[in-house]
């Protein structure tokens, strides 16, 4: 291979890879952190974490409505006379009896685990869609205000009519389903280039915060003996949605040019390297989009994701209940312990995906695939490992399970975001579409399990997390093959094109290059003052350079 040959290989290979930063911000880390584009990550966060801790509760909820309570009754001569005649009573008694709330079916208890995802898969396409003609900020408030009413009413519908209470957490599952979208069309124009991962991570932590505090507050509400406990869950975490409207409004805004406290370094900073539609409506080319095997590789990766994150939120306080024999309060807290590995990946895993391809070590789609592979196939080793364990064995299970969910929060820098790589100004609307049939497909993971826990025995718990397992090594499987971290063409930005005049050969033929171009100084200044149209970078672009140089370049392309 001649060098030549060598040479083109290597600027081949290095194209696919990120174009350095011409434009870096010099920041000190609180200056960064602190910044507009982070103020949204941790806005976005807490959205996360509303939306999933409202969606989570109700997993830990439902054991609680359930539970069997210790009720007092005063039993007078009167009633023992009444009730049991053989008996005699010479004073009132205190008797307890076993009672509690609700008596369900294992079948409608699947329905009211599931009735959140019933809704929730109705408005990810309609959220995408309204957030890229209005914004995601619109789109999260309306979404936060309604879900934290629905979810705070839930406790008075339930002992109104079980219906009611599959009604209204149906309801917050529909507004809910549009926070995601929404989230992704926000990142479209605030994430820069080199921190794409650190921010969206940032805001998908939120279901690992979520997951930590959800269950592990909802198992010590569930001991207050007020009101038997279980409404507190619904009444704090809706109460939180309905307060964070407020810093939300004042601290959030749809794109970094209407902040009205962004600097501009900061401005070109998240746009380097971006393109800008020329139109605010989106009418995305649907045939194209169906036909793309990098988006069937997205849609297959969030199926296996959110099947498995859907059976875990559901399904864990019941096997750790169970199974792994832990009492009430022992439950909230270990369920929530898997959910810090979660959080702690996340964030290292974001930070370490933006280092690589700033470094330029590995193309984008590299940098995607090696992180959805460890995720997938680590979280299914671990799971495979749970399958064949009891409650004799339960630290041990315990340990694997954090360790598969944290391995799982890896292709929250994979697939999670996969969608700004190939489709920037459709990220919200594939969101919608991906969590939409994700969340589709996720409905079954109830009602799955639901059926093959019939007698809820250690083997059938067995067969659930070999479904699992298979489930990841799928996604890991038609990821690594079929994904792509390149714009796709079919959504590459409308360009505007210039149509040049007739031009005359003849006057082409006789310009005097070194004497018709203007100057270096006509360039800098227009009639002594300084041209408006000439930046510092400019000049700082044409230090080092011979000004004949330039020049040349400029007739060459003329």
């Amino acid at each position: 291979m001649t060098k030549q040959e060598v040479k083109e290989k290597h600027e081949k290979l290095d194209s696919n890879k990120p174009p350095p930063l011409d434009h870096e911000i010099k920041e000190s880390c609180t200056e960064k952190f602190t910044s507009c584009r982070w103020m949204i990550g941790y806005m976005c966060c807490a959205a996360r974490f509303s939306q999933s801790a409202i969606r989570q509760l109700i997993g830990m909820a439902t054991v609680c409505m359930t539970l069997q309570r210790a009720v007092e009754y005063q039993v007078t001569p009167k009633d023992m006379e009444e009730f049991h005649p053989n008996v005699s009573l010479n004073a009132s008694k205190l008797v307890e009896k076993e009672e509690e709330d609700f008596t369900w079916s294992s079948e409608f208890e699947g329905t009211v685990l599931a009735a959140f995802n019933f809704g929730f898969i109705a408005s990810p396409i309609i959220g995408g869609y309204i957030a890229g003609y209005f914004g995601g900020k619109r789109v999260i408030t309306f979404s936060l205000i309604v879900g934290s009413l629905a979810t705070v009413l839930t406790p008075v519908a339930a002992r109104a009519d079980k219906a009611l209470l599959v009604f209204m957490r149906a309801v917050a599952g529909l507004v809910m389903g549009a926070v995601d979208p929404a989230i992704q069309s926000l990142w479209s124009k605030w994430a820069p280039m080199y921190e794409k991962s650190q921010l969206t991570t940032c805001s998908y932590s939120g279901l690992s915060i979520a997951g930590i505090t959800t269950f592990l507050v909802s198992g010590y509400l569930c001991t207050i003996q007020l009101d038997n406990g279980w409404p507190f869950i619904f009444y704090v975490f809706g109460g939180f949605s309905l307060l964070l409207v407020f810093p939300w409004l004042y601290l959030v805004y749809d794109s970094p040019e209407q902040h009205p406290r962004i600097k501009m370094e900061e401005i070109k900073y998240i746009n380097h390297g971006k393109s800008t539609s020329i139109k605010k409506s989106i009418h995305p080319p649907w045939p194209k989009i169906l036909t793309s095997l990098p988006f069937w590789a997205i849609v297959v990766a969030h199926i296996t994701y959110t099947w498995v994150t859907s059976w875990v939120l559901a399904y864990l306080p019941k096997y750790l209940n169970n199974i792994l024999k832990f009492n009430v309060e022992e439950d909230g807290i270990v369920s929530s312990i898997p959910f810090v590995g979660r959080l702690v990946s996340g964030a290292v895993c974001g930070y370490l995906s933006d280092w690589l391809q700033k470094k330029r070590y590995f193309t984008t789609v590299t940098v995607r695939k090696i992180f959805q592979s460890i995720g997938c196939v680590g979280c299914a080793g671990c799971m495979i490992g749970i399958s064949f364990l009891d409650h004799n064995n339960r630290i041990l299970a315990v340990c694997l399970l954090i360790l598969g969910l944290t391995f799982q929060n890896f292709t929250s820098v994979a697939f999670r975001i996969n969608h700004l790589d190939i489709a920037p100004r459709y990220a919200g609307v594939l969101m919608g579409v991906t969590t939409t049939v994700a969340m589709s497909a996720g409905l079954s993971a109830p009602f799955i399990t639901s059926a093959l826990i019939e007698e809820d025995t250690a083997e059938e718990w067995k067969e659930v997390f070999w479904i699992v397992a298979a489930l990841n090594v799928v996604g890991a499987i038609i990821f690594a093959i079929f994904a792509k971290g390149e714009i796709q063409p079919w959504a590459i930005e409308s360009i505007v094109k210039v149509i040049d005049p007739p031009i005359d050969e003849s006057v082409v033929k006789g310009l005097d290059v070194k004497s018709d171009l203007p100057t270096y100084i006509d360039v800098v200044s227009d009639n002594g003052v300084v041209n408006p149209a000439f930046t510092i970078k400019d000049e700082n672009l044409n230090q080092g350079h011979n000004v004949s140089d330039f020049y040349e370049e400029s007739s060459t392309k003329l």
